[in-house]
């Protein structure tokens, strides 16, 4: 399911870049709704990424302008960190027998008190222009599967889950421009980060300011 989940949310971006000959068609590339300067980087939040799944989609992007010449050479491929979080289980207008099925089961564990992952974080280290192919040169660096069911006490429904997902990966976002090098973070560090970040965002639901 990861492969699958990775290769839709790339090939979101393969298709905004490519061209399509037969129909004349040019794709125009995602342009951001919202971009957020820090001191090492800057934070773009995208919107449209096309697969059914996506929930949120942020892109970290380094500063390089104060590089020398030499610098410049060795980074002659310039890396973005690209944020994706997707949501898990059916797609909600699917009404299949195993859609079915797989509801009422996720909602009888959560009954038993087993936490049900809702949404699944991805890191990719991807390339800042397309490759000959008309893709990003990239490569997956951390992922982790989440709850984001509404904390019992916090008074919001189920259906609040995607939502919170959204503040969490903002949160993620945000955090990143705290950081001096990002892109060079170990998965084990990354592990850190979410969980404090998505802990702070779940108790924050709990003593809203």
């Amino acid at each position: 399911m990861l492969k699958r989940v990775l290769e839709d949310g790339l090939g979101f971006f393969r298709r905004q870049w490519r061209s399509d000959e037969e129909d004349s068609l040019t794709q125009k590339p995602l342009q951001p709704t919202k971009s957020i300067d820090g001191e090492f980087g800057i934070i773009h939040l995208l919107d449209g990424r096309d697969t059914p799944r996506a929930i949120r989609t942020w892109m970290y992007t380094p500063k390089r302008q104060k590089l020398n010449a030499a610098q410049m050479v060795a980074t002659s491929t310039p890396m973005d960190l690209h944020i994706y979080v997707d949501f898990l289980g059916p797609l909600p207008h699917s009404n299949t027998p195993s859609a079915i099925e797989e509801r009422e089961l996720r909602e009888n564990q959560r009954k038993r008190g087993i936490s049900v992952t809702t949404h699944r974080l991805q890191l990719l280290k991807a390339s800042h222009f397309l490759n000959a192919d008309g893709s990003y040169d990239s490569n997956l660096i951390f992922w982790q599967e989440l709850d984001c069911h509404p904390p019992a006490g916090s008074g919001l429904a189920a259906r609040a889950a995607d939502k919170i997902a959204m503040r969490f990966t903002d949160a993620l976002a945000f955090k990143c421009l705290e950081l001096a090098k990002p892109l060079k973070a170990k998965p084990e560090v990354w592990a850190e980060i979410v969980e404090e970040v998505f802990s702070t965002v779940r108790s924050n639901l709990l003593n809203p300011h």
